[in-house]
């Protein structure tokens, strides 16, 4: 549906939605001044308790702002809207293309919204390569039933009866 046929309370929805972190982000801003005005009235508190009294109450609207943004966030799962949707797509395993599953899209809001995950995915293969060729070095210095350097000094020095002098003479 095009924005011009929709209802305010549609578009404002729609914009609700599309803006759902700034809301929250602006919100605390604006609670905190709102708070900070009311706090200040009262003569009886100092300066350090009305920063406190205020960012409780902050806290709170956010809170409850997050709540909000939170059932936004769910109700569009349950539709299939939002950033992630399920689709039904053909099976690429079945041969005969009879079967359909359901697979789930991710939408960007931008180009490039979600790369940061394809840098994590790229920096955890590095890792594993990295684990994976530490591990080949092991083996290959180790040897089949070879003992490695280390476990022979340590299995050296545990040897009883001799002194620290006789094992260095050895």
């Amino acid at each position: 549906m095009e924005q011009a046929q929709k209802s305010r309370y549609e578009r404002f929805m729609s914009w609700g939605k599309e803006n759902r972190y700034s809301i929250v982000g602006g919100s605390w801003v604006l609670s905190m001044a709102l708070a900070l005005g009311l706090t200040g009235r009262n003569p009886y508190l100092s300066t350090q308790q009305k920063l406190v009294q205020a960012r409780v109450y902050a806290q709170g609207l956010t809170i409850a702002v997050l709540i909000a943004s939170a059932a936004f966030e769910i109700g569009d799962r349950g539709k299939g809207e939002g950033r992630w949707e399920t689709v039904k797509v053909l099976d690429p395993d079945d041969p005969t293309h009879q079967h359909m599953i359901e697979k789930k899209v991710h939408h960007e809001r931008y180009a490039g919204e979600d790369q940061w995950q394809d840098m994590v995915e790229a920096e955890e293969n590095k890792i594993k390569a990295r684990e994976e060729a530490a591990h080949q070095r092991e083996r290959s210095h180790k040897g089949p039933g070879k003992p490695r350097q280390k476990d022979k000094e340590h299995h050296d020095r545990g040897t009883k009866g001799d002194s620290e002098d006789e094992h260095k003479n050895k």
